[in-house]
């Protein structure tokens, strides 16, 4: 894919949400049906009401786009700040991103950041001169802590990586299993960033990363916020509770026995609504696609999305 263009499988990730139901439900009934069951249930954000909230603002896939941001605590993006991955394009980004007003800023690379790969040679890379950040704090596979007085800590983890496709930046092959492992999340995060989503969450249905999942899974602790973007698409936000219902939701829309675990879902639902079982209490990940832009063309402009931790 040349630099610039689009593929088939950029055009699916960056494609608009304008389908009708019943195109989609004829195309895969059952994620369909599954996705629908999975949304009626309501969870908020949190557990309880934290007197020292933090408010993060959150975007993604600005694309060289200068969106106008609400104030808040921390300021991220989560990556393809820029369109061609020039540096000039990504100077131009740090210079609007260092303007604003929030405490902390932090900001990840995308598939689109060519310039700070350094697979690709200059000029779109010059190890002689180097980025110059600013007031922003740029993760790549890393971590960074977050201090807001009265001992109110937040471990931020950032990684740029994303499944292969095209001749793009930052991309893993998409038959390694163990990338994630090899990429190390700490299991002390508490904000987790990443360019792309995780299978099944804000995604499409399909498009997300099924080792990203697994490695969420296997945490025993796992981020109280997940921040992405990438599918254009897939604007939006979601609460994760990790139980046997979303286990359900999840395999459903990963082809694993999808007619069964349709089934399993529909009865686990069926279950709560009979029994009244509240969902308080459970670990819980808000996860928001940030995507600042989307269309056919990305003609659309998103606003950032504010959570509350």
């Amino acid at each position: 894919m040349a630099f610039g263009g689009k593929s088939g499988l950029d055009a699916l990730l960056h494609r608009p949400e304008q389908e009708s139901f019943w195109t989609r439900f004829r195309r895969s009934p059952v994620t369909v049906l599954a996705r629908y069951i999975y949304d009626s249930r309501a969870v908020a954000e949190t557990n309880a009401r934290n007197v020292n909230r933090v408010r993060v603002v959150c975007i993604s896939d600005t694309h060289n786009t200068r969106p106008v941001l609400p104030d808040g605590d921390i300021l991220i993006h989560a990556g393809d700040l820029t369109q061609s991955g020039t540096r000039q394009e990504l100077d131009e980004q740090i210079s609007w991103l260092d303007s604003q007003p929030h405490r902390y800023k932090v900001v990840i690379a995308g598939n689109h950041e060519l310039c700070l790969d350094s697979r690709f040679p200059a000029p779109r890379c010059n190890e002689d001169d180097p980025v110059s950040w600013k007031s922003l704090i740029y993760l790549q596979n890393s971590s960074t802590t977050l201090s807001f007085g009265h001992g109110r800590r937040l471990m931020v983890f950032g990684s740029p990586y994303t499944p292969k496709h095209g001749n793009w930046a930052f991309q893993y092959p998409r038959t390694n299993t163990a990338v994630w492992e090899e990429i190390g999340i700490p299991e002390d995060t508490d904000i987790l960033i990443t360019h792309g989503p995780p299978k099944a969450h804000l995604d499409l249905g399909r498009m997300g990363c099924l080792y990203l999942l697994s490695r969420l899974w296997k945490m025993r602790r796992r981020p109280v916020l997940h921040v992405f973007g990438h599918v254009h698409g897939g604007y939006g936000k979601e609460v994760v509770l990790w139980d046997a219902f979303q286990q359900a939701y999840e395999s459903a829309m990963d082809c694993r026995s999808r007619w069964f675990n349709l089934a399993r879902l529909a009865w686990l639902r069926l279950v709560r609504l009979l029994t009244g079982w509240s969902w308080d209490g459970q670990q819980r990940t808000v996860m928001v696609n940030a995507a600042a832009v989307g269309g056919v063309r990305d003609e659309k402009r998103r606003e950032a999305i504010c959570v509350d931790i």
